[in-house]
């Protein structure tokens, strides 16, 4: 009998990083309160983004709560009632009260903290069934899915939202339409979500023993790899002020751009779960790797809106696939028995740099311009090619 993963836990993955994506909604309405009525420049949107994203850079702690404190014997279940209710609450306080900037800092902290607990208990749950079914990503191909389907939702009707209504109404009208899916969710767990109860709890004791883990070079040199590569500085605010102010791009056609990139991510995780999953991984992070940096040298390039157009039509799919590329490789690394903490560990690093990229890019872009934020990021992207030998990227997925 084949060794193979029930359709019914899919719903559980595809509802909560559905719900990571539709969190999205009001960014775009966020930003331009800040970029346009606020005043602020893209080295202040890099440092409020890197703020409230601290939830994502302590996310062993999310961990190390799904392994060593689950509750009444399950990992996720309770946690994950805990979160959703309290989304819907923060949702709630926004469109009730509206924002200023502690707020914002303060709602987007706690919010974050929210999912990004639920997306650690969804990823414990992701690598207990990526390893038992030996799924090499396609699993994660599921997830990332669901999430780009919810992103396309968001860059159109984020945009939209943002661009037809007047502030305060628009992100509070976003706010409130991101709470439609905590509340299926919700109902979800309490009528449909199953989870297989431990049969052995963890002792406290034993978090040294999974620390060490992370210091054998067999997850240590992985680590430094993603840490670099993410840390590259991200030209993604630069992209967007450039479009505004000198191209005159609208709210709505950045919207469809936006989309138009979601679709294209959507694909490139079909065709990884449909064929690339199969492919030698170390050509794959290799190409990840040049594929990055060759690319980013083309929007140095930026003639007229529909070059950006071009460009995510060219690449977008590629995208898709090299990320989870990524992904899949370190589900594989992941020890038993620590799939929360360990696995919390690897994703806090890369949110950590990628937010720090986001940061440092806004301010060289505040500071030395655009074409020095691409040119910089390409270079140091260039240079991560130098750690893929010495990760043994074929050995470690194939022993797998």
């Amino acid at each position: 009998m084949k060794n193979k993963l029930p359709l019914i836990p899919y719903l559980f993955f595809i509802l909560v990083y559905g719900n990571q994506g539709l969190s999205g909604l009001p960014e775009q309405s966020i930003t331009y309160l800040l970029k346009e009525s606020w005043g602020y420049g893209a080295g202040m949107l890099g440092f409020i983004g890197f703020i409230t994203g601290i939830a994502w850079y302590i996310k062993p702690a999310w961990g190390f709560l799904i392994d060593f404190c689950p509750i009444r014997k399950f990992r996720a279940k309770y946690y994950l009632y805990f979160n959703y209710f309290a989304i819907l609450l923060a949702y709630l306080y926004i469109v009730i009260f509206g924002l200023n900037l502690v707020s914002l800092i303060i709602t987007g902290l706690l919010i974050n903290c929210f999912i990004g607990l639920s997306d650690v208990a969804n990823d414990s749950q992701m690598v207990i069934y990526e390893q038992k079914y030996k799924m090499q990503g396609k699993l994660q191909a599921i997830q990332w899915t669901s999430l780009g389907i919810a992103g396309l939702f968001v860059a159109l009707g984020g945009a939209f939202i943002a661009d037809k209504l007047p502030e305060p109404l628009n992100y509070k009208v976003a706010y409130g339409f991101a709470g439609i899916l905590p509340l299926i969710t919700l109902i979800y767990l309490f009528k449909g979500y199953k989870e297989t109860p431990i049969t052995k709890r963890k002792k406290i004791k034993d978090v040294g023993k999974d620390f060490k883990k992370i210091l054998e070079p067999k997850l240590l040199l992985p680590l430094a790899f993603i840490a670099c590569f993410q840390f590259c500085p991200s030209f993604g605010t630069a992209l967007l002020y450039e479009a505004r102010d000198k191209l005159g791009v609208s709210k709505m056609f950045l919207g469809y751009l936006g989309a138009t990139g979601t679709v294209l991510g959507i694909v490139g995780y079909v065709l990884y779960y449909w064929k690339f999953h199969k492919v030698n991984m170390e050509k794959l992070i290799y190409f990840m790797v040049i594929f990055s940096a060759v690319t980013n040298l083309f929007y140095l390039y930026i003639p007229n809106k529909w070059f950006l157009v071009g460009y995510n039509v060219a690449f977008g799919a590629f995208g898709g696939i090299t990320f989870l590329t990524l992904l899949a490789y370190f589900a594989t690394l992941i020890p038993k028995g620590s799939e929360g903490m360990i696995y919390a560990v690897v994703t806090s690093v890369s949110n950590l740099c990628a937010r720090g990229g986001s940061w440092l890019g806004g301010t060289i872009y505040d500071n030395w311009g655009y074409n020095i934020n691409v040119i910089v990021s390409t270079v140091l992207t260039l240079l991560c090619l130098f750690f893929i030998k010495h990760l043994h990227l074929k050995e470690d997925y194939n022993a797998n």
